[in-house]
C-alpha cells in the first residue's frame, strides 16, 4: 500500500496553513498597513516642512550654553555673534567645493541621500565597538544634523536623520544641497561658511584659495577644535594631506598638482581674525566643545540648541584671570608677556579654573593658542615625581645623604647656578633648595624606567624620555598633565582623571548625558603621598611666598641649552585645591623670546594672588596618616615609612652610567632675581657647607 501521495498532500497543506491565515485577516493587515502608510507619510510631510531653503540666507544653528557649576553663564556660544557669509557654489572658486568633497564625501554626486557602504562600515564598527561611534554620513545627512536634529545619539535618530535626508534629496538637487551645506558647516574660529572660513584664516575670498588653502579649510570640518591651527597645526596640516589626496582620487588635481600643494607653506599664509567673543573663559570653552565634538559628532555642535552644566568655579576663574593678567604686567621687566593658570578639585579632579594665555583676543603673543595644552620642559618643577618613586621604594628617606658636587654620570655633567655644590645635604635640603646634582642622582639610585612608569601612573601622559635629565624636566609636557600628576599627591595618592562637563542637556531640556561617580586609581598610599606633601609645605616659608595659607609647592625653570629660560612654572596644591602656573614669552605662529623670570618669580606673583585671592574654606592640610613615622634618629622632623629609617641609605660617590645618553638641551639652575631666602624661613636639617638656594 503507497502512502506517497498522502504524505505529499498533508506536506502541502502545512505550507499553505500561514497563507490561509494571513489570508482570512486580509481586512486586518491592510488596515494596519493603510494606517502605518499614513503615519509615515504624515511624519514624512511633518518632517520636511523644517527642510533647509536655499534661497533664504539664514544660519540654521542655535546656541551652545555653557554654563559653570553653579549655573552661571561663561558664554552663550550663538552662530548670531559668528561670522557667516553666504555665497553661490560659483563664488566658492574652483577648489572650495572639490576639497570639502574629498574631506566629508568623495561619491557625493555619485550615491543618492545614503550611501549603503559607508553607512554598513559605520554600522558594523558601532556593533563592534559596542556604542554608537562611527559617522558614515553623506553631506545631505550631515546638513540635516546640522540643520534640524538634537545631539543625541540613538537608533531612532539615525531613522529620522534617513528620512529626512531623503527628502531633501528630492527636494532640491546635489548642486544645491553642497551649496547649503558649505555655506552652514562650521570652520572654527567663529567662522560659518566657507566664505567667513576664506576671510577668518586667510584674509581672501573664496573663490581665490589656493589648493592647499582650500583643502586646509576643509580639513578642519571634522572636528573644528581638534583642528585649531593656532592650536593644533601639526593635526590641521595631516589631515590638509588627506584632503589632498582624496581630491586626487576624485580627479580634482593630479598627483603632481597635489604635491605642489602639500609642499605649500600655508602656516605662513595663517592670518587668523579674532572673532568679537565674549567669553570668560574661552580656552576653557574650546576644550569643552572639543569634548562636546567627541561626544557627539561635530555636526551636532554646529547644530547648536545644547546647555552644557560644566565643572567651572566663575569666581575661581575671576581670580585666576586677574592673577594672570595682574602677574603678567608684574612680570613684564623679566620679559614676560604670557601666561596660564589651571586649577582643579583633587577629590573629584573637576576643572575650577582656566586661563589659556593672559589675553585670548592679543594676537601679538598669539592669544588664541592654549598654553594649558602646550608642551614645555617642566624643569625642576618634575623632581616630586623622582623623589616620591624613590622614597616609595625605600631607596632613600627625607634623611638620605646625597653628594652635590660636580658628578659626571656617564658623560652627562648636571650643574647648577654656582657651577659647583653644597656637598652632603639630606634629601630634604636638596629638594627645599632645588639642587640638580642630588635630583639626578636619585634618579640613577631608583632608576629612571621607574621615575618614567610612576609619572605616567600619576597622570603625565606625554612621552617621558628615560635618560637622567629627565630627572630636572628636560622631556616636555603639558601643564595639564603636570596638574593632573600633582593632583594625585593632593588627593593622598588616589588619581581622579581630569574632566570639565558635568551634564549635557539638548534643546528640549532632554539629559542626553551626566557625569557621575568619578572612578578613581591608587597609585600612592596615603603615606607615600604624606611624605611629599609634609616636606613640600615648607617651600612656600623657604621662598618667602607670602601665601595667606599652607601649600604644598614646588618651582621649575627650563632651560634652553644655553643658559636662557623659555619657561617658567610652579605648581601648588592643599587638600581643596591643585592649581599650576606656567609663564613664558609667546608670538604668533609658535614664535617668541626668552625669559628672565624663575619659578620663584611666578610663586610671588601670580601664584601668590591666586592662592590669597581663594575663598576662606580652601585651607584644609593633611592630618598624618597611617603608615607614617613621624622623625628617625637625628631627624625629628621628617616623614618615614616603616622600616625606612634604619635603611637611611647613602648614593655612591661614583655613579654607574645612566640608563642612556641624554638630549643636548638641558634644564639647569641660574642665579635668582629675587632677594636671597635665608636659611631661617624655614627649619632645615643641618648640611656642610651651609645651603645655597637654586632658583629653579
Amino acid at each position: 500500500m503507497s502512502t506517497g501521495p498522502v504524505a505529499r498532500s498533508g506536506q502541502q497543506s502545512l505550507w499553505l496553513r500561514p497563507i490561509h491565515w494571513l489570508w482570512a485577516r486580509r481586512v486586518w493587515i491592510s488596515a494596519g498597513l493603510g494606517v502605518l502608510l499614513i503615519a509615515m507619510t504624515l511624519y514624512v510631510l511633518w518632517a520636511i516642512k523644517d527642510l533647509p531653503d536655499p534661497s533664504q540666507n539664514v544660519l540654521a544653528a542655535g546656541d551652545v550654553m555653557v554654563l559653570d557649576r553653579n549655573g552661571k553663564l561663561i558664554e552663550d556660544w550663538s552662530p548670531a555673534g559668528h561670522y557667516h557669509v553666504t555665497l553661490t557654489l560659483q563664488q566658492m572658486g574652483p577648489y572650495a567645493p572639490k576639497a570639502v568633497l574629498a574631506a566629508e564625501d568623495r561619491n557625493f554626486y555619485h550615491h543618492g541621500a545614503i550611501d549603503p557602504l559607508s553607512t554598513a562600515r559605520a554600522a558594523w564598527v558601532d556593533v563592534t565597538s559596542h556604542g554608537l561611534n562611527q559617522g558614515g554620513s553623506t553631506i545631505t545627512q550631515q546638513l540635516v544634523k546640522i540643520q534640524l536634529l538634537t545631539p543625541q545619539k540613538s537608533v531612532t535618530r539615525k531613522i529620522q536623520e534617513i528620512v529626512l535626508a531623503v527628502a531633501l534629496e528630492q527636494r532640491y538637487s546635489k548642486d544645491q544641497i553642497l551649496e547649503m551645506y558649505m555655506n552652514r558647516v562650521y570652520f572654527g574660529h567663529g567662522a560659518y561658511g566657507i566664505g567667513a572660513a576664506a576671510r577668518t584664516y586667510f584674509n581672501k575670498d573664496a573663490k581665490d584659495l589656493t589648493p592647499s588653502q582650500a583643502a586646509f579649510l576643509a580639513a578642519m570640518i571634522q572636528a573644528p577644535s581638534l583642528y585649531d591651527p593656532a592650536v593644533h597645526f601639526d593635526l590641521a596640516q595631516g589631515r590638509e594631506n588627506y584632503v589632498l589626496q582624496g581630491m586626487v582620487a576624485i580627479n580634482a588635481l593630479t598627483p603632481e598638482q597635489a604635491d605642489k600643494a602639500a609642499q605649500e607653506d600655508v602656516k605662513s599664509e595663517l592670518h587668523i581674525q579674532s572673532s568679537a567673543r565674549q567669553s570668560k573663559a574661552p580656552h576653557f570653552v574650546d576644550h569643552v566643545l572639543a569634548d562636546l565634538e567627541t561626544m557627539f559628532g561635530s555636526a551636532a555642535v554646529q547644530q547648536g540648541g545644547i546647555v552644557v552644566r560644566t565643572t567651572l568655579d566663575l569666581d575661581v576663574q575671576a581670580v585666576a584671570q586677574q592673577a594672570v593678567t595682574n602677574g603678567v604686567h608684574d612680570l613684564g621687566i623679566y620679559n614676560v608677556n604670557n601666561a596660564a593658570l589651571m586649577a582643579a578639585d583633587p577629590k573629584t579632579g573637576e576643572v575650577l579654573a582656566w586661563v589659556g594665555s593672559a589675553d585670548y583676543g592679543n594676537d601679538s603673543i598669539g592669544g588664541q593658542f592654549d598654553v594649558v595644552l602646550s608642551k614645555r620642559q617642566p624643569g625642576s618643577s618634575f623632581k616630586p615625581y623622582v623623589y616620591e618613586a624613590a622614597l616609595r621604594d625605600h631607596k632613600i628617606t627625607w634623611a638620605t645623604t646625597l653628594h652635590d658636587r660636580l658628578t659626571n654620570f656617564n658623560g652627562y655633567m648636571p650643574r647648577d647656578f654656582d657651577n659647583g655644590g653644597m656637598g652632603d645635604i639630606p634629601a630634604r635640603t636638596a629638594i627645599l633648595y632645588s639642587r640638580n646634582i642630588p635630583a639626578v642622582q636619585v634618579g640613577q639610585m631608583e632608576g629612571m624606567n621607574n621615575v618614567v612608569d610612576l609619572a605616567h601612573a600619576m597622570g603625565v601622559k606625554s612621552e617621558l624620555q628615560p635618560y637622567l635629565s629627565t630627572a630636572i624636566g628636560a622631556s616636555s609636557i603639558t601643564l595639564y598633565e603636570h596638574v593632573q600628576g600633582y593632583e594625585t599627591f593632593a588627593n593622598q595618592g588616589q588619581r581622579v582623571d581630569l574632566r570639565v562637563i558635568r551634564s549635557v542637556e539638548d534643546a528640549t531640556g532632554h539629559e542626553v548625558f551626566k557625569y557621575e561617580n568619578p572612578s578613581s586609581t591608587t597609585v600612592l598610599t596615603p603615606a607615600e603621598a604624606f611624605l611629599m606633601s609634609d616636606v613640600l609645605k615648607n617651600y612656600q616659608n623657604q621662598w618667602r611666598f607670602g601665601w595667606n595659607r599652607q601649600m604644598a609647592s614646588k618651582t621649575g625653570t627650563s632651560d634652553n641649552g644655553k643658559g636662557g629660560i623659555p619657561d617658567s612654572w610652579i605648581m601648588a596644591y592643599n587638600p581643596n585645591i591643585v592649581a599650576g602656573v606656567w609663564v613664558g614669552n609667546t608670538a604668533p605662529n609658535g614664535g617668541g623670546g626668552l625669559i628672565r623670570a624663575y619659578g620663584e618669580n611666578v610663586g610671588l606673583t601670580i601664584m601668590k594672588r591666586f592662592v590669597n585671592g581663594l575663598p576662606s574654606n580652601m585651607r584644609d592640610w593633611y592630618a598624618r596618616p597611617p603608615g607614617v613615622v613621624q622623625g628617625c634618629g637625628s631627624d625629628t622632623q621628617d616623614p618615614f615609612l616603616p622600616g625606612a629609617c634604619t635603611a637611611s641609605p647613602s648614593p655612591s660617590t661614583s655613579p654607574s652610567a645612566s640608563p642612556s645618553t641624554s638630549p643636548s638641551v638641558l634644564p639647569s639652575v641660574l642665579p635668582s632675581l629675587l632677594p636671597s631666602p635665608s636659611a631661617s624661613a624655614s627649619p632645615s636639617p643641618s648640611a656642610s657647607p651651609p645651603p645655597k638656594a637654586s632658583p629653579s
